[in-house]
């Protein structure tokens, strides 16, 4: 069934589940179970800005008007979400900077999802075949499946410069930011 791979339904999934973990992660004060919620906001957020510089931008760049404005703005987004992420990388959850750090992360990972679900997707839904949605949708599906079994800790830990998010971008892209 060609709507299971929609890149616009592919992308609202990875909305969710980054919903969901903000969701659980307002629902508990065990700075363990903080920790984890933030270890796998990190892998998510990471593994759909690199889908979506690879492959949604560039079509969006094309296909709609003001694409590259559009595209510019939301992979700023992403690259502020990321800043925030390795910020908290380095940050223990019972420290008093760690919950203003995810509340910077939740709203910027909020705006960058209403921008898309709002503006952006309704135009790709109006400007792309169903089939070029489904060929897009498949492609992002790749990146979520090559960011599975990304440790959630580097056993030689972080090292300077080497974040858990810079970790996840190195294995999706085989390069650094």
């Amino acid at each position: 069934m060609p709507e299971e791979h929609d890149v616009v339904d592919v992308l609202t999934t990875d909305h969710h589940t980054v919903r969901t973990l903000f969701e659980g992660y307002r629902a508990t004060t065990d700075p363990e179970r903080r920790r984890q919620l933030v270890h796998r906001m990190t892998v998510e957020v990471v593994r759909h800005s690199v889908a979506e510089e690879t492959y949604l931008y560039p079509t969006v760049r094309k296909a709609l008007p003001n694409g590259d404005r559009i595209a510019d703005e939301e992979i700023e987004e992403l690259a502020e979400a990321e800043r925030i992420l390795s910020d908290l990388d380095a940050v223990d959850p019972g420290d008093r900077s760690f919950d203003p750090l995810v509340r910077d992360l939740m709203d910027v990972v909020s705006m960058h999802i209403r921008g898309e679900e709002d503006l952006v997707f309704p135009e790709l839904r109006e400007r792309l075949t169903p089939e070029e949605r489904m060929v897009l949708g498949l492609r992002v599906g790749e990146a979520a499946a090559a960011a599975r079994g990304v440790p959630p800790v580097s056993p030689e830990g972080p090292g300077p410069g080497r974040t858990l998010a810079d970790r996840v971008r190195e294995r999706l892209t085989g390069r650094t930011r």
